[in-house]
Formats: C-alpha cells, structure tokens, sequence
C-alpha cells in the first residue's frame, strides 16, 4: 500500500511461490486523490481445474496445456484504477515446456480465457513474463501440435526398437540352451545313459568313436554253432 505517509523509492515486486508481479503502485497512488493506492495479489494453486486451458479458444487440432497457476491482481480501495504503466507478470512453469509449442498470456473473460492487452515479453524453459495493460485475473496457456501418425520416428525410437530387438534374441537364445540343459540332465539320470555308453567303445589310440551292433543270440544258435558246447538251457545274452 501506498499513502501519504507510505513513501517508496521503486516499484515495488510482489512474489508467491510459483509467480510474482511488477507494478507501478507509485504513480498509481499519484493519480488519485489523497496519493494512496493499495494491490492486492493472490495466487490460486488448484484453480487451472476449474478454469481449464481449454476454455481458451484455439484450433481443434491443437493441445492446451496449463502452464502457470492462476493468479489475480486487484486494486482494492482504489478510486482511479487506471494503470500508469503494463503489468508485468512473471510465471515459473508447473509442467514440462515444449519448444515446438506457442506460449499465450491470457486473463479471464467471464467464460473463457483471452489474450486481449496481454503479451509475451520473454521466455525460457523455466519462466515466461507477461506484460498485461490491465488487471484481471491471469494465467499461461501452452499451445501445441499433437504427435503426427505420419511423423517419422526420433532418434531414441529407433534406438530403443533396436534395443527391444536385441534383448528378445538374447531371450530366444537363452531359452535354447536352457532346454539344450535340461536335455542333457535328463539323458543323463535316464537308463538311455546305459544304452550310449554299451554302444560307444572308445579307441587307444584317441578319442575315436566305433559304434559296434548290438545283438541278441540265443543259447540254441550258440549250440548249433559249437557242437562241443554243454549250454542245455535257452538263455539269451547281449554283447557288445
């Protein structure tokens, strides 16, 4: 506040969490009667979901999004309100800034959000300030294109296609010699064990593999093929 006994050298900067405001309450206060003047500066934290960015009229095929919250600015006790100079609002971003998106300074009309006497002065990633010529209730809206079908994919698309690719065939493979295991364990506590070991001699002279025949003779073809054997019971027997 600014009276006649309140004196100040420089506009003064009136700041919330997420926003600030500059203001020439100097000379506003010189412009009416008795040289007082008072602002009041309010900042609304969850007011962007009942004043939503798509209040703000735009093409069909674009995508709004609330960057600020949503604060106001009056003069409250203040015969002349005319302002003697813009306002300039400072906003910090509340969500992610796209630099491919369009950044609007819009203030409330009733039922929807305009951008009439408001403007862009500057802008980052991180803040934007407004400049308005006058007072009303405020915020910033982000206007973006939404992803084309037809967009060719980034770089980090690509990569993570690649990389997608390349995990599912370290999974296939994995999965081969795992069964390729399990094969083999089970061969090996099986009687089928037995069998490849009486089929496989192994040579002196290295690691040569011989497969030999197996057969069944029985004890009447071994007598028919020795007169001189005493074999009288019919047995049969495996060699190898």
């Amino acid at each position: 506040m600014v009276g006649p006994q309140v004196t100040l050298e420089k506009i003064p900067r009136l700041n919330t969490t997420n926003s600030s405001v500059d203001i020439d309450l100097i000379g506003i206060a010189r412009n009416n009667n008795g040289g007082s003047a008072a602002v009041a500066f309010m900042s609304y934290n969850t007011m962007e979901k009942l004043l939503k960015p798509d209040f703000f009229n735009t093409s069909n095929d674009t995508v709004k999004t609330m960057m600020s919250t949503v604060i106001s600015v009056t003069l409250p006790k203040t015969t002349n309100t005319k302002l003697t100079k813009p306002v300039n609002f400072t906003f910090r971003h509340i969500r992610e800034f796209d630099p491919s998106g369009s950044l609007s300074c819009v203030y409330w009309n009733i039922s929807k959000w305009i951008v009439d006497g408001c403007s862009v002065l500057k802008t980052n990633s991180s803040y934007t300030v407004c400049s308005c010529d006058h007072l009303s209730t405020f915020a910033l809206v982000q206007v973006s294109r939404p992803p084309c079908a037809n967009q060719p994919p980034t770089v980090t698309q690509v990569f993570s296609s690649k990389m997608d690719r390349v995990i599912w065939v370290c999974v296939i493979v994995g999965l081969v010699f795992f069964s390729l295991a399990l094969l083999t364990f089970a061969l090996y506590k099986s009687p089928v064990r037995d069998w490849i070991r009486g089929c496989i001699v192994l040579g002196p002279e290295g690691y040569n593999r011989k497969e030999l025949r197996c057969s069944e003779r029985s004890a009447s073809d071994a007598v028919d093929s020795n007169p001189t054997s005493k074999v009288s019971q019919k047995t049969q027997r495996k060699t190898c």
